[in-house]
Parts: structure tokens; C-alpha cells; sequence
């Protein structure tokens, strides 16, 4: 879709809030959040009565995991991936030239045309700057730094400032699931010892008629009895039991956590390389062909790039969907570029882009007094084939009127001789 606004919100250069408008992403995010809110409410009307074990493991376990894997999406889609403002401008600590050099694996021909042009700049954003671990991403229209793919499940491109918010949102994710099969299996073995002419009671009347609430055993004692190797009475029933099996809900509760379990699971897998390198999928692909050079190593190995702080180790903020915190001057460098709102909102014009304008302004006029030239000469040349033509055709008129007046000397003799023999 690329770059759009919608009232400040959008993915434009002057958009006042990050917000992806492609409706594919839209389609995706909506999803993601539907599914996190009917498992939720499912598990709370369907798998918590008569059952403290269960109550305890969503109060304490599914309902905190849910709460911050939606904290994590709403993060994950509204939070600017790393997307290069315009105007920004190479870091000075950084040659400019050392982008464009190491780009094709530093050999000599890109180092030498690394000095024809020595900041890269990226066409389809106005030939704004964009650092070394920039990629131009075609659905937000923005150049991302450490652009590691578009996701449509949270509607945003994953970069470098919402890489960790899009990694706790599939851990979360899984962790739901599974607490969610397990609630489930809970109940179906709570449930898995009835007696088929009471379920037909159950079902037609309730629990409540068929068995009298003294001698019904709560779910929790039922499993206390199988832990110590027995078995409850069979004719004991349960409420919640009545219309378990057939219950589409249940049914779809069931298949949804174990499809996105096992799909935010690889997820997770894969991603953990990206955590333990710094480098976002497009940098593993490129390094992996040989085509990477020295821009994706990591800029420190005092932090980890994707969750911030002040350690490269695990730490209780790296569980949280809190905002990534770099050390003291590291945001600029993990960004690669440098940026104020004081900076003209154009594309930054260095010293040998302005020299590369005047030898190209003056090549161009160079070529356009090569051309005028050649054009006067040719204007000069051209027209002495007609003067030669109109020569000849004056030429031919002379001769013409000489041999006309001939003919008439020719005429008048004869005419005189004719007029002579008459008198004689």
C-alpha cells in the first residue's frame, strides 16, 4: 500500500502516530486479537466451575500470559519499527562512504564506486539517507532499520525499536495455548468417567435433578481419588459435564490453540537466532550467501540490540512489554543515523553530493554547448545543397530565356526572309 495518512495517523513522513493502513494487516491483526479474546472468555464460562485447580491456573498462569501477549500486540502495531525520518543524516563517527564499501562484501569495485557515491540513499523515499541496515519495506513505504519482515498478524513491519514487543507477543502467545489445552484436558478427564443413562438424565433435566448436590463429588475430590489410585462412583455426575463432547466452543477452543500454539511455536524458534545475533532475517540471508559485510555485526557487545539495556544477558525487562532502552549514545549507532526535528524535512545534502551536483551541472553544459555547436554546424551545412539546386535552376532559367531569345532572332529572320521573298 506504502506510505499513507489518515488524520495524523499513518505511515507517512509527517504521520504524528505509527499506524499500518494496509488492509490485509488490518484483516490479520484482527484476527490475532479475536482469537485472544474468545479463548478468554471461553475459558472463564466453560472451564473454571467447580474446579479450584483450574481457578488457580487462570488467575495466577492464562489470565497475566493473555493479558500481556495482547499488551504485546497493541505494542507490536503501533510502536514505529525503526523507520528513517527524512533528513536524517549519516552518524559523524561513521564514514559515509563505509556503508556503500561494505554493502557488496567490500570488494574493490564497490569501494571504488563507493567514492562516486558515498551515501546510499534509497529512490522510492525521495533519496532520503538510509543507513547500512536499512531496507526498504514496499507495504509501510518506509525505509526500516534491521528490517526483519511484515507481519500481518500484528499489521506492522518488525525492525529494530518493535522487534522484542513482536517476539513477546508469539511467546505469550504459545504459552496461552498451551495453558489453554491444559485447562481443556482437565475437563475432558473430569468428565471422561460419565455413565451414558445419566448423561441422557443430565442432558434432559440437568444435574441438579438427576443427582442430589450431598452426594456429588466436586471435581477437585475426583482427581485427589484418581492421584491416590481410585475411582469415584460412576453414577456421580457433574453440571459442567452435560454437554462437554458436543459443545462447538469447546471444539473450537481446542482447535485454535493447538494451530496457533504450533505456529507461534516455530515462530519463537526461528527468532531466536535473531536474539542471539542482533541481525534481523534479511541480514541472516544475506550473510548466509556471502553477501554480508561488516554492517550487520553488532554494534556492541555490552547489550543486546534487541531488548536493550545494560547487558547482553536475560533480564526481568526483557519479559515486559516496555518501551527498548539503549545505553547513553547506543540508539543513534544501532539506528546508524542522526536525526532532530530541528533538520529540514528534506533529503540531507552532504558536501560531495553538492560537489557531484556542480561537475554534473557542469558536464551538462559542457554537453549542451557540444550539442549547440554541433547544431550551428549542421545549420551551417545543410542549406548549400539547396543554394546549389537554386543555382542550377537559375542557371537553367538563363539558359532557357537564351535559347527563348534565340528562337525569336530565329523567327524574326525567317520572318524578314519570308517577307523579303514577297517583295522580290
Amino acid at each position: 500500500m506504502g506510505r499513507s495518512k489518515v488524520c495524523g495517523i499513518g505511515t507517512s513522513f509527517d504521520a504524528k502516530h505509527w499506524l499500518s493502513l494496509d488492509p490485509c494487516g488490518f484483516f490479520g491483526i484482527s484476527l490475532s486479537w479475536g482469537v485472544h479474546l474468545y479463548a478468554l472468555v471461553t475459558i472463564f464460562l466453560l472451564l473454571l466451575s467447580n474446579s479450584n485447580v483450574s481457578l488457580v491456573l487462570f488467575a495466577f498462569g492464562y489470565l497475566p500470559c493473555s493479558v500481556l501477549a495482547m499488551i504485546s500486540l497493541y505494542m507490536a502495531s503501533t510502536t514505529n519499527p525503526g523507520a528513517v525520518p527524512m533528513g536524517a543524516r549519516p552518524l559523524v563517527t561513521v564514514r559515509p562512504s563505509q556503508s556503500a564499501a561494505t554493502s557488496n562484501g567490500g570488494s574493490h569495485a564497490s569501494a571504488s564506486s563507493s567514492r562516486n557515491r558515498p551515501m546510499r540513499r534509497c529512490h522510492k523515499c525521495n533519496d532520503n539517507f538510509k543507513p547500512a541496515r536499512a531496507h526498504h519495506d514496499s507495504v509501510t513505504g518506509r525505509c526500516i532499520v534491521k528490517f526483519d519482515h511484515y507481519c500481518p498478524w500484528v499489521n506492522n513491519s518488525i525492525g529494530a525499536l518493535n522487534h522484542k514487543f513482536f517476539c513477546l507477543f508469539l511467546f505469550y502467545t504459545a504459552v496461552c495455548c498451551l495453558m489453554s489445552l491444559f485447562l481443556l484436558a482437565m475437563r475432558a478427564y473430569q468428565c471422561s468417567n460419565l455413565v451414558p443413562e445419566h448423561a441422557e438424565q443430565v442432558a434432559s433435566h440437568g444435574a441438579a435433578d438427576s443427582v442430589s448436590q450431598a452426594d456429588r463429588v466436586t471435581p477437585d475430590e475426583r482427581l485427589l481419588l484418581a492421584t491416590l489410585g481410585l475411582s469415584p462412583p460412576n453414577h456421580l455426575l457433574y453440571a459442567e459435564c452435560s454437554h462437554f463432547y458436543d459443545n462447538y466452543y469447546i471444539w473450537a477452543l481446542a482447535g485454535s490453540s493447538i494451530l496457533f500454539f504450533l505456529f507461534t511455536s516455530v515462530m519463537s524458534c526461528e527468532q531466536l537466532d535473531a536474539i542471539a545475533t542482533g541481525r534481523s532475517k534479511i541480514a541472516r540471508m544475506k550473510v548466509g550467501v556471502g553477501q554480508g559485510g561488516t554492517e550487520y555485526v553488532c554494534v556492541s557487545e555490552e547489550f543486546n540490540e534487541m531488548f536493550g539495556g545494560d547487558s547482553p544477558k536475560p533480564s526481568w525487562h526483557w519479559y515486559l512489554p516496555m518501551q527498548v532502552v539503549f545505553p547513553r549514545g547506543m540508539k543513534k549507532v544501532v539506528l546508524g543515523y542522526d536525526w532532530d526535528e530541528t533538520f529540514d524535512a528534506a533529503p540531507y545534502r552532504d558536501a560531495d553530493d553538492e560537489e557531484e551536483d556542480e561537475s554534473s551541472s557542469q558536464q551538462l553544459d559542457d554537453d549542451n554547448d557540444e550539442e549547440s555547436g554541433l547544431q550551428m554546424t549542421a545549420a551551417l551545412s545543410l542549406p548549400q545543397q539547396p543554394r546549389r539546386k537554386s543555382m542550377g535552376s537559375r542557371e537553367t532559367s538563363t539558359g532557357s530565356v537564351h535559347s527563348l531569345s534565340a528562337d525569336g532572332l530565329n523567327r524574326r529572320r525567317h520572318d524578314s526572309g519570308d517577307s523579303r521573298l514577297q517583295i522580290v
